[in-house]
């Protein structure tokens, strides 16, 4: 074992991690899979090969793929991607951007970004097959080119490349019935970026199973309408229900985190986590199913207008059919949507619906937003009966939680438009209940400082039999929320939200195969417990310090770190020798940094 005494010999790679409250173990090697290292896998460059784009093809975890330019799988080809892949996105370069002018003389609110170098993504075509099957001992990881993955780069930066695209034939209610990829041209014109059709089943895209999707979504720029030409994380497009998605981590996107149009692909075990915007978006006719889903925002620090943004169609861009079917009306159980006290956790607008049943919102500005703006409405879609909102749970919503900061009837024009809104809402079940766990989190730079526990009581959150789900799809759970209040995390082991410190102690965490010891970890800490295996946040560096300096008049031997009080002796020439122990090291790095940001006053 090493000494906590020798706190000076640990690396500097080391010292960074432990200061980031992460364990550099974790990142240094991919783990339990047959895989090499990740600074030892070379790295092959990826193009779209004028338009042939990947072709059939398989890859490994021995090779780390770089997508240099937007890549598209093409119909009729099969991408396979072995757990414990690596695959990296190029940043685009925007050389310029172009703006117009209406007809009236007034700017436009278009503009056109031009690249000298577009952002690396990943496209499967409708038609083409993706099989990304990775393990929750070896996933696949998506991130950016620069990312150096020793869990330094935080979730405040985003937008470093395109993200992964799955398209499909399945039905939107578009106007055409079909539409384009946002943020994806395909310049060859062969049309591989548009998808939609009249199938409203689809045939089977593949597999997306435990995948890390980190840093993504890139712009084309904003559209006469005033929306973003942007990619996401996860964009599932036209999408079949045969295609499999499952245990997704969508986390740090310049957009979204998974945003799905229209089709009927189903989701499970998936989580968007500190994206620019929102968590989970769906549009066009969505009308799948969903199951533990998990959205957390920090809108504090820039991470999250909504957690879920639920849309119906493209009205406002004069794009959807005359009929508005199929409606977005999506099947959803247990989420847990936690937020940082300011955003939405819902806004239901643009003809959008929603069945959703047993799940937790807690700690927003908002609960659900219920708009009723456009001719066919999300109020419309609630008097069509296409909407039902049933024994869902919140908490910590606005100032009181008070019915109307639940559920606000928004923009509309009808009288008792708020009263129809409580009325469905309280007649189903739906209520303001402390679901006793530990959502508050703290953050620094991109990195959890205090962590959260979702396990919640299970009194509280206990759902009676006349609430289950009656679809087979469903796993039949009788728990609110979307983690099980027997403990057990489906987010950690496999997942870069666990290395940036979001999840603290569990209980009965599946991820765990003997019991946790709870102290501090970090070898940089005064109380550093050798023996610990999960960090409690007990950490602390104050007690261990003093004057370091030797020839200081009130030097401390035992002192593990300096503290600046040293007092008399010369004074050494280097100025970058804080501690004066006549070298600059990790000390005096310690001491910049518990000072920086101080303001000094002469």
């Amino acid at each position: 074992m090493l000494s906590r005494r020798l706190p000076f010999i640990v690396s500097w790679a080391v010292f960074v991690f432990a200061i980031l409250g992460a364990h550099p173990t974790v990142w240094s090697q991919q783990g339990p899979c047959d895989c090499p290292p990740w600074a030892e896998r070379p790295v092959k460059e990826i193009s779209d090969n004028d338009g042939a784009g990947t072709g059939t093809a398989a890859w490994s975890c021995d090779t780390t793929y770089l997508l240099i330019e937007p890549v598209f799988v093409n119909a009729g080809d099969v991408l396979s991607i072995a757990p414990g892949t690596l695959v990296k996105g190029r940043s685009g370069i925007v050389f310029d951007t172009l703006t117009y002018t209406l007809p009236n003389g007034n700017p436009s609110p278009r503009e056109d970004y031009l690249y000298s170098q577009h952002a690396g993504s990943l496209i499967v075509s409708a038609g083409a097959t993706i099989v990304a099957d990775g393990t929750a001992d070896c996933p696949i990881v998506f991130t950016f080119e620069a990312d150096p993955m020793d869990g330094s780069v935080g979730y405040d930066v985003r937008g470093q490349w395109g993200g992964l695209i799955v398209c499909g034939n399945g039905a939107l209610n578009t106007f055409d019935g079909n539409d384009e990829i946002e943020g994806v041209v395909d310049y060859t014109g062969q049309n591989r970026h548009v998808y939609g059709g009249d199938d409203p089943w689809d045939a089977s895209s593949g597999v997306l199973r435990f995948i890390s999707l980190r840093h993504a979504s890139t712009s084309l720029g904003i559209s006469q309408f005033e929306n973003g030409i942007e990619t996401n994380a996860l964009s599932l497009c036209g999408v079949g229900n045969g295609t499999e998605v499952e245990f997704i981590e969508a986390i740090a996107s310049g957009d979204d985190g998974i945003q799905i149009f229209g089709g009927m692909v189903d989701v499970r075990h998936v989580a968007a986590i500190f994206n620019e915007e929102d968590g989970l978006e769906y549009d066009q006719g969505w009308q799948g199913r969903g199951q533990f889903i998990f959205s957390i925002t920090d809108e504090l620090n820039g991470a999250g207008e909504h957690a879920g943004d639920y849309e119906g169609d493209d009205y406002e861009e004069f794009d959807v059919n005359m009929t508005f079917m199929p409606y977005s009306n999506p099947l959803l159980y247990n989420q847990t949507y936690i937020g940082a006290g300011q955003a939405t956790a819902i806004r239901l607008h643009n003809g959008a619906g929603v069945r959703l049943h047993n799940s937790l919102f807690v700690n927003f500005g908002l609960g659900i937003d219920f708009e009723d703006e456009d001719p066919c409405d999300a109020w419309e879609l609630l008097l069509f009966g296409e909407t039902n909102i049933q024994n869902n749970r919140f908490w910590q919503i606005g100032d009181s939680s008070s019915i109307s900061e639940l559920i606000l009837y928004d923009d509309g024009y009808v009288f008792n438009g708020q009263e129809e809104v409580e009325a469905h809402f309280t007649d189903n079940n739906n209520f303001a209940y402390d679901p006793v766990i530990d959502f508050a989190f703290e953050t620094d730079s991109g990195h959890v400082v205090d962590p959260i526990n979702l396990t919640p009581d299970s009194a509280a959150m206990a759902v009676d039999s006349e609430f289950l789900p009656e679809d087979a799809w469903f796993e039949s759970v009788d728990y609110i929320g979307a983690f099980s209040p027997n403990g057990g995390n489906w987010l950690t082991c496999w997942t870069y939200a666990e290395q940036l410190g979001l999840f603290g102690a569990w209980n009965n965490d599946e991820g765990n195969t003997e019991a946790d010891v709870l102290g501090c970890t970090y070898l940089f800490a005064c109380n550093f417990n050798d023996e610990a295996t999960l960090d409690d946040g007990s950490c602390e560096i104050e007690t261990c310090s003093g004057c370091t300096w030797p020839n200081a008049d009130n030097y401390n031997p035992d002192a593990l770190f300096d503290d600046g009080s040293c007092t008399g002796g010369a004074v050494l020439s280097c100025p970058s020798d804080i501690n004066q122990d006549g070298m600059v090291n990790t000390g005096d790095l310690l001491i910049f940094l518990g000072a920086f940001g101080e303001e000094c006053i002469e």
